[in-house]
């Protein structure tokens, strides 16, 4: 039956502070490419007549984290913040709203996240130059971005199972658990390097009789050891278990096509000919799509949001006034 999954929006309880807002955004644009050096505050850009200055850069990417050199303006790291600037404007152009209670609620797991208490809570801002009113500015915008960007993205994004299913099918191989398997009983012929016309046409002569014998029951231990040439004669014929491709071409190609106890026709190699008896094969498996149904529509559900948020950031962008100095 047809089922379609709409993702929720998320929860705002789980949009506080960077752990998700910045998330999204640090999935899609972390890079860190060529940069330049600037020694003072100053402006850095513009975005609709706000001005970012080298300070808010620096705020910005402490906030990130994992970036060593934060006295050095990283072009791509910039455009980050831009983006967030730019969706911030057009979320509260839309109306976009953050409730005290909202703003209190992610002040609140922020401080239970981090372990802080109310007095170490103040002292970190302190130590980063903020105050508690500073502090709920920048989490009314993390809230505003976020319930803007959900009701843009998140909400949009629709993941059918008949969507994975078909992507089941065309990268089954990625979920395979055992390969197809033949286990071979062989005779080999060894071809005499420099044999002459007459060697090599007894040679054919000897394989063909050889498959007579089998196709008429003879024993294939009995035939193995009365003409097959070594390793295969001490062996007892077992040439043993494959999966494809580690045959060589002439041998596979036969092998993988052939039916339990099915006999082949003699098949030419350049070192002799070979005689080959399909004892077993083993078909491949694979995952259940019920096993990976999760992780398809998650993967599914990320490209989507990528591709949408990509769309939706571009017309953002182009409607923005937007200045890089």
């Amino acid at each position: 039956m047809r089922r379609d999954v709409k993702i929720k929006a998320l929860t705002f309880s789980n949009l506080y502070f960077l752990c998700v807002a910045f998330c999204f955004l640090a999935s899609l644009f972390v890079s860190v490419t060529s940069s330049y050096g600037l020694k003072a505050d100053k402006v850095l850009a513009t975005v609709n007549n706000e001005v970012i200055k080298f300070s808010d850069y620096q705020r910005f990417v402490k906030s990130i984290g994992s970036v060593k050199n934060k006295d050095v303006v990283d072009k791509d790291l910039l455009k980050r913040l831009i983006k967030e600037k730019i969706i911030l404007h057009e979320a509260i152009r839309n109306g976009i709203e953050a409730s005290d209670v909202e703003i209190d609620k992610g002040i609140e797991e922020f401080k239970k996240q981090n372990a802080l208490s109310q007095e170490d809570f103040e002292k970190a801002l302190a130590q980063d130059g903020m105050n508690i009113d500073s502090f709920r500015k920048f989490m009314k915008d993390k809230i505003i971005w976020s319930k803007f960007v959900s009701i843009n993205i998140y909400s949009k994004v629709v993941i059918s199972d008949k969507e994975i299913e078909g992507f089941y099918n065309a990268n089954k191989k990625d979920y395979l658990i055992e390969p197809e398997k033949v286990e071979l009983k062989a005779i080999f012929l060894r071809l005499r390097e420099g044999a002459s016309v007459t060697e090599l046409t007894d040679l054919k002569r000897k394989a063909l009789r050889i498959v007579s014998c089998l196709k008429d029951s003879d024993s294939f231990e009995r035939l193995v050891k009365q003409y097959s040439d070594e390793p295969l004669r001490s062996q007892g014929g077992m040439f043993g278990k494959f999966t494809r491709g580690i045959l060589i071409p002439p041998l596979d190609n036969k092998a993988f096509f052939m039916k339990n106890g099915e006999i082949s026709e003699p098949i030419w190699v350049s070192e002799g000919v070979y005689i080959l008896q399909l004892i077993n094969k083993t078909n491949e498996s694979f995952k259940s799509i019920e096993d990976v149904k999760e992780e398809i529509r998650s993967y599914l559900y990320d490209r989507e949001k990528e591709k949408l948020f990509n769309d939706w950031m571009k017309e953002l962008w182009e409607r923005a006034s937007v200045k890089i100095k």
